[in-house]
């Protein structure tokens, strides 16, 4: 009896095919990412921390990561607002007062780094000389620049 089936000759063809599919649908969506992610919507703060020259904005990224690494630990050792926020979830009646304390206290906290983030950037830029304040003045223009580009390319789109 001879076999009339035909042989398959690449069985692996199947799977790298897939593996490529997966991987062509990953980079187009970090692209996708990084064009919907700049634009009026994304931060202010962060485009005048990225203007900044590299070792100021090296320096800044240092203290504001101290700021953060402060301000979680000096809310995680007074309150456990992760706990209260669960608790409240998963009482039997929902307590809603217990819930939005929880809510306000990390609000506060996210406005209390934004205010220490706030001071320390003005105090770079008012340390800073003319010239200085100039060349950082061009650099967040043409970050802005940037940002303004895809969200015209984006508004003509929905016109």
């Amino acid at each position: 009896m001879t076999d009339t089936a035909p042989k398959r000759r690449y069985p692996w063809l199947k799977i790298a095919l897939v593996i490529s599919l997966v991987c062509n649908f990953l980079a187009l969506g970090m692209i996708w990412g990084i064009a919907t992610r700049t634009g009026p919507a994304g931060s202010l703060l962060r485009a005048s921390v990225a203007a900044l020259p590299a070792d100021e904005r090296r320096e800044f990224r240092r203290e504001s990561g101290a700021v953060w690494r402060a301000a979680r630990d000096s809310t995680y050792a007074r309150t456990p607002i992760r706990e209260d926020m669960i608790a409240a979830l998963s009482a039997e009646e929902f307590d809603a007062e217990a819930f939005s304390a929880a809510l306000r206290q990390a609000q506060e906290r996210l406005l209390r780094v934004s205010d220490q983030m706030h001071d320390k950037l003005l105090a770079r830029i008012s340390a800073m000389s003319l010239e200085e304040r100039r060349a950082y003045a061009e650099s967040l223009q043409a970050r802005l620049g940037k940002n303004h580009r895809w969200h015209r390319m984006r508004n003509t789109e929905t016109d």
